[in-house]
């Protein structure tokens, strides 16, 4: 009965003859393998080598540099999200600053301090003129910190002043066009 024991056949048309040929060429005795069998040593490697490929030394150097770019924009989107960075930089972003201008004047003040090396007069000069934009920045990110300390204590109560003096002054003496994350309002404008 095929119930209780599917494996015996009610079907009497094949014979034992019939099972004992191979259907398919390919399977039989006369066939061979296309190549010998790996060695268990070659089948750990060849597992392996799907597993952590083996790369040259210019790949694996690309592969680094793509990981810590991704590491590193992965942690800035942490940062940078955070409310009390998104309120100072729409804090610096909306208004107009002495920092924005500070690095032509530096550079031609540097300039002018090079070529003072002909002339000590000028090289005089250039050093005041440096230091009166060092003092000028300190000066206004002062005045910026005080004014945003108070926004922040309005806005955000409990927020982490950690970091962020730094944060503005980094953020103000960094031209508007080059500025990362990028401006997300323009100047004036309500934040």
């Amino acid at each position: 009965m095929g119930l209780f024991r599917p494996y015996e056949r009610t079907d009497v048309s094949e014979t034992s003859s019939d099972l004992d040929t191979p259907t398919d060429a390919s399977s039989g005795a006369g066939a061979r393998k296309s190549a010998p069998t790996p060695t268990r040593k070659q089948a750990e490697q060849a597992r392996r080598e799907r597993v952590r490929p083996t790369l040259t030394k210019k790949e694996r150097k690309a592969r680094e540099r793509q990981i810590r770019r991704e590491r590193e924009d992965r942690n800035l989107q942490l940062t940078e999200s955070r409310p009390e960075r998104v309120l100072l930089r729409n804090f610096i972003d909306a208004r107009w600053t002495f920092g924005e201008f500070v690095w032509p004047l530096l550079l031609v003040s540097f300039a002018v301090f090079i070529a003072g090396s002909f002339i000590p007069q000028l090289t005089y000069g250039a050093t005041y003129v440096m230091w009166g934009i060092i003092v000028s920045i300190l000066i206004e990110a002062t005045y910026l910190w005080r004014k945003f300390r108070k926004l922040l204590d309005q806005r955000l109560p409990n927020a982490s002043r950690k970091g962020l003096i730094m944060y503005m002054v980094s953020r103000t003496i960094t031209p508007r066009r080059f500025r990362r994350p990028p401006t997300a309002i323009d100047r004036g404008a309500e934040f």
